[in-house]
């Protein structure tokens, strides 16, 4: 089994913003393994760098995933097993998808993570992953965890058939927009 960490890549996708700036306010676009979908408030988005070729995923915020037609095609099983798939209008665009993922697994392996560390020797932010990878192992195969699950998106590869797993779909079927870093 391999893990990496999923992340867009922010340099070269196009980043979406709401038309309505003060639909920005604290929390909203917060996605930390918690159900948004029944509550989801309709936001026109608008594309803020339109020079940049349109790829298959976009950036919203570093919790989620944002994507067009094509990828919701090719994923959806894959993304439904892992959270709530949420679809967003695009101002003079097409209707893109936000995967709110829900699987939140506890699998972060406390001893062999490497941290930064406060003046005060309080843990702060993570430099280095390390992983129980027996605990992340189930039905989806991308997942949050507790610690970063503001920010931090997951997915391991090689336990199931390549069709079924993200990190495989992803690469077979050339989609674009994403950066995969291989954790331990």
């Amino acid at each position: 089994m391999r893990l990496f960490k999923v992340q867009k890549d922010s340099n070269n996708i196009q980043l979406i913003t709401p038309t309505d700036h003060s639909k920005r306010t604290l929390g909203r676009f917060d996605f930390n393994c918690e159900a948004k979908k029944d509550t989801w408030e309709d936001i026109l988005f608008y594309i803020y760098n339109p020079k940049i070729k349109p790829k298959n995923f976009y950036l919203l915020d570093s919790g989620c995933l944002v994507f067009d037609e094509k990828t919701l095609e090719l994923c959806r099983t894959v993304f439904e097993m892992s959270g709530e798939i949420i679809p967003i209008q695009i101002e003079r665009g097409p209707e893109l998808y936000i995967l709110n993922i829900l699987e939140c697994m506890n699998g972060l392996d406390y001893e062999n993570t490497v941290w930064d560390y406060y003046k005060s020797g309080a843990k702060g932010r993570i430099l280095e992953y390390a992983f129980h990878k027996e605990r992340v192992i189930n039905e989806s195969t991308i997942f949050k965890i507790p610690e970063t699950a503001k920010t931090a998106i997951f997915c391991f590869a090689d336990t199931k058939d390549r069709e079924d797993e993200f990190y495989h779909i992803y690469h077979d079927n050339g989609l674009t927009g994403l950066l995969f870093e291989e954790m331990k």
